[in-house]
């Protein structure tokens, strides 16, 4: 925004003083400097984190140094220091070890139809998901083998 709407507001707030623009707009946080960014790493590690606790602290130093979360974990980040998270496991109830093809889905499942010697309806193997298919062969497998 421009000097001017600076001044106009400030004028509303107090018509007696006149400020520079510089004194007008938002206190900017100090820049990092490596003595910071030391201090900042130091901290960290003196904590021990680990992959459980490492959002916390990051937290914690943030709050310390007056700077934000994501401004700390960048710096941690650079100097290779940062203790990522695990990724969470994918827990979703899928059977199939990654991702199938419909088709390959239910030729498996026809095979383990076939295996346990049962008859087998392309009519209703054909209408059947991809994932579906792979439940059944699943399940098929686990009864029979």
């Amino acid at each position: 925004m421009g000097d001017r709407w600076y001044n106009q507001m400030y004028k509303l707030k107090r018509p007696e003083q006149k400020l520079s623009i510089t004194q007008l707009k938002r206190k900017q946080k100090v820049a990092w400097t490596d003595e910071l960014k030391q201090e900042v790493i130091d901290a960290y590690l003196a904590q021990d984190p680990t992959p459980e606790t490492s959002m916390e602290i990051v937290k914690d130093i943030a709050k310390e140094f007056e700077q934000s979360a994501n401004g700390v974990r960048m710096v941690l980040s650079r100097a290779e220091v940062y203790v990522k998270k695990a990724p969470a496991s994918k827990s979703s109830g899928s059977t199939g070890g990654g991702r199938v093809s419909k088709a390959a889905a239910q030729e498996a499942l026809v095979a383990a139809l076939t295996d346990a010697g049962q008859e087998v309806d392309e009519d209703i193997v054909s209408k059947l998901t991809g994932k579906a298919a792979q439940y059944f062969t699943t399940v098929l497998n686990a009864v029979t083998g």
